[in-house]
C-alpha cells in the first residue's frame, strides 16, 4: 500500500483511558485527577476510628456519613458545577501523532487501546490518540475532533480520516456527526464495544434502585478493587442494617460528586431512560444551562440510526465489534439482558436481539435465521449494520483489548479498503469467542494473508 493512499485513524478512548491532571492556579500539576490513582490504607485510612465507635457501638455511629465523606473527598477532583463545568482546574494530558509520542506514552496508548495490529500496517505516523476528559463535554470534544481532523488533512493532503471509538468514544463520534458530519471528513468508523445506546449502568447510577447490599460493588465501579475488598471486609462485620445505610450513601456520593453534573456521563443514559431521568435530577434553575447541552445530545442520540444514515451517504462506513452472554454485575441485578458486563447488547449494536444472557432466543423472536448465533443467543439481523457487526461469546468489556480476533477486524477495516462486511474473510466470521489473555499480540495472519512472503 503507497504511502499517499493510507488513511489516518484517530481512537476516541473509553472513559477510564485518557490522563486529567489536577492544576494549581499557575498551571503545575498536584496530581492525577483521573483516572483515579489511590492509595487504599490512605483513603480507608479515616474510617478506623469511625468504624471502632460503629462496632462498640453496634449501630452506625456516624460511620456511613464517614464513608460518604472519604469518597466525596477522593472524588472531588473530577466533579463538575451545576452549569456542567469542572469545578477545578484540570488538564488533560495530550498526545501527538504515535510516532512522535514518547516510548512511555506509546507503552500507555497500547495499554489502553493496542495499536500494534494499526501500527504494523500503516506505521506510528498514521495514528492518533485522541485524549480527552471523560467527565468533561461530548461536544466539547467533537470540537477538539473536528480541529485535528482538519489540521490531518492539511498536513498528510488526505481527505477523510478512520475513526476508531472505544466505549465512551462512540457517544463523541455521535456528537462529531451531529456537530460535523455534513464535512463528510469521515471514511469508516470501527466502534468497539460501543455505548452507541449508552448503558443502564448509567441509568441506574441514576435511578437509584440498585441492589447495595455489597458494599463493595459500589467503589469498585469509580475505585480501585482493593478499596472495594476492604470495604467488604468492613460490611462483614457491620451491625445489622448499617451495611445497607453505608452503601446507599456511598452511591449518593458517588453520584452526587462525579456524575450528576457530567455532560459526558449523561451521555451514555441510554436514550429510554433519559427523559424521566433528566427531570429528576436536571429540573432546578441552577441546571439549566447543563440542561440544555445534555438536551442537545439527546436528541442527536434519539435520531442516531437517521444521523448515521446521513453519514452513509456522504461515504462513511460503520462497523461494530461487541460482546455478549454476561449478566450485569449484581449490584445492577434484575434486568436479565445480555450485555459484556457494562453495556448492553441492544445498546452496543443498535438493536441487536437477545435474551437473557446465557439463554438462546425463542424461535418466535427471530427474525433472519441466517444472522443468529451458533449459540442461539444473538439475532443480528435486528442491529443497525448486520453485514459489519462482529459478536464475542461471553466478551468482558474491559477485556476486549486482549481479544486478538477482534483486534484483527479491527485492524483490518481500518487498514484494508477491500475488507468491506462478516463475508470479506472466513477467518474472521460474525461470531466470535471471548479471548483474555493480558497479553496482547499481533493480529493472527487471516486466510487471505496465509501463504504470502
Amino acid at each position: 500500500m503507497s504511502e499517499n493512499k493510507i488513511t489516518p485513524v484517530i481512537i476516541l478512548p473509553g472513559i477510564g483511558q485518557s490522563r486529567v491532571v489536577l492544576t494549581d492556579e499557575n498551571g503545575a500539576p498536584v496530581k492525577t485527577a483521573w483516572p483515579l490513582d489511590l492509595d487504599a490504607d490512605a483513603l480507608l485510612g479515616p474510617l478506623k476510628g469511625p468504624a471502632m465507635k460503629m462496632m462498640m457501638f453496634r449501630r452506625d455511629a456516624g460511620f456511613s456519613d464517614k464513608v460518604a465523606e472519604v469518597i466525596r473527598t477522593a472524588l472531588d477532583p473530577i466533579s463538575a458545577k451545576p452549569d456542567g463545568t469542572m469545578k477545578n482546574r484540570l488538564t488533560t494530558v495530550r498526545y501527538p501523532v504515535l510516532s512522535e509520542c514518547s516510548e512511555d506514552n506509546k507503552r500507555y496508548i497500547n495499554r489502553m487501546v493496542p495499536t500494534v495490529g494499526l501500527t504494523d500496517r500503516i506505521g506510528e505516523e498514521n495514528v492518533w490518540f485522541l485524549a480527552y476528559n471523560s467527565f468533561g463535554d461530548p461536544y466539547e470534544t467533537a470540537e477538539e475532533l473536528d480541529a485535528l481532523i482538519g489540521k490531518i488533512k492539511a498536513e498528510r493532503g488526505c481527505e477523510k480520516v478512520h475513526l476508531l471509538p472505544v466505549s465512551m468514544g462512540a457517544a463523541v463520534a455521535t456528537a462529531y456527526f451531529d456537530a460535523y458530519g455534513a464535512k463528510g471528513d469521515v471514511d469508516r468508523a470501527m466502534y468497539m464495544v460501543p455505548a452507541l445506546g449508552g448503558s443502564k449502568v448509567v441509568a441506574d447510577l441514576f435511578k437509584e434502585d440498585l441492589e447495595v447490599t455489597e458494599l463493595g460493588d459500589i467503589l469498585e465501579i469509580f475505585m480501585d478493587a482493593k478499596a472495594g475488598e476492604a470495604l467488604r471486609g468492613f460490611a462483614k462485620i457491620m451491625p445489622a442494617g448499617v451495611a445497607e445505610a453505608v452503601a446507599h450513601k456511598a452511591l449518593a456520593a458517588v453520584r452526587d460528586t462525579a456524575i450528576r453534573f457530567s455532560p459526558m456521563v449523561w451521555s451514555v443514559v441510554p436514550p429510554e431512560c433519559y427523559p424521566a431521568l433528566a427531570d429528576r435530577w436536571l429540573s432546578g434553575e441552577e441546571t439549566a444551562v447543563l440542561r440544555k447541552k445534555t438536551d442537545r445530545f439527546y436528541a442527536a442520540q434519539s435520531r442516531l440510526r437517521e444521523l448515521l444514515d446521513e453519514q452513509r451517504t456522504r461515504g462513511t462506513s460503520f462497523y461494530i465489534c461487541a460482546g455478549y452472554g454476561l449478566p450485569f454485575p449484581p449490584v445492577f441485578g434484575g434486568d436479565a439482558c445480555s450485555t459484556d458486563g457494562i453495556i448492553n447488547l441492544s445498546c452496543a449494536t443498535l438493536g441487536a436481539k437477545s435474551a437473557a444472557a446465557g439463554q438462546p432466543l425463542p424461535e418466535t423472536e427471530i427474525g433472519d435465521p441466517a444472522y443468529v448465533s451458533p449459540d442461539g443467543e444473538v439475532d443480528a439481523s435486528f442491529c443497525y449494520t448486520p453485514e459489519t457487526t462482529w459478536f464475542f461469546a461471553k466478551q468482558q468489556h474491559d477485556a476486549i483489548a486482549y481479544n486478538d480476533t477482534a483486534l484483527c477486524v479491527a485492524a483490518r477495516v481500518l487498514c484494508d479498503p477491500d475488507f468491506r462486511d462478516i463475508h470479506s474473510d472466513p477467518a474472521l466470521p460474525q461470531f466470535g469467542k471471548a479471548q483474555d489473555n493480558r497479553k496482547p499480540a499481533a493480529p493472527p495472519q487471516s486466510a487471505a494473508e496465509e501463504g504470502r512472503d
